[in-house]
């Protein structure tokens, strides 16, 4: 039987998503972008299962610091799509500029944007300006 993955976390518009990464480089840690890309279907991770549009990048920096915990972090919008989001590559730079690509990082990470505004039939009146 196959191992159930965990239940990834879930944001809503206006959250922060916030992933640590751990990191090292001899030179120090710098920028860090993490590129999480959505699932088509929560059941399919694999290179078939990404939706190629759908893609958010999680931005942080490792301050220089030899070895790191980088928060990469990103404001849930109004157009980030629900969904089930894999990280599929890690972008680090040292602080001399070079870059390391991590592509498919193990074990892998995924979280859920999830759409919980109220679809109600009421609709806001502007009544105008106050005093």
């Amino acid at each position: 039987m196959p191992a159930e993955r965990p239940e990834p976390e879930t944001y809503t518009i206006d959250d922060e998503i916030k992933v640590p990464i751990l990191l090292s480089d001899a030179d120090g840690v710098a920028h860090v972008r993490a590129i999480f890309r959505r699932l088509r279907t929560a059941s399919e991770i694999g290179p078939r299962g990404l939706d190629p549009n759908d893609i958010l990048e999680l931005r942080g920096n490792g301050e220089g610091q030899k070895k790191a915990t980088v928060e990469v972090s990103l404001k849930v919008a109004d157009g980030h799509t629900p969904g089930e989001y894999l990280c599929t590559a890690i972008q680090a730079y040292d602080t001399d500029g070079n870059m390391e690509m991590i592509n498919n990082p193990t074990p892998s990470r995924l979280f859920r944007i999830v759409d919980e505004r109220k679809k109600d039939d009421q609709k806001m009146e502007f009544l105008g300006w106050g005093d």
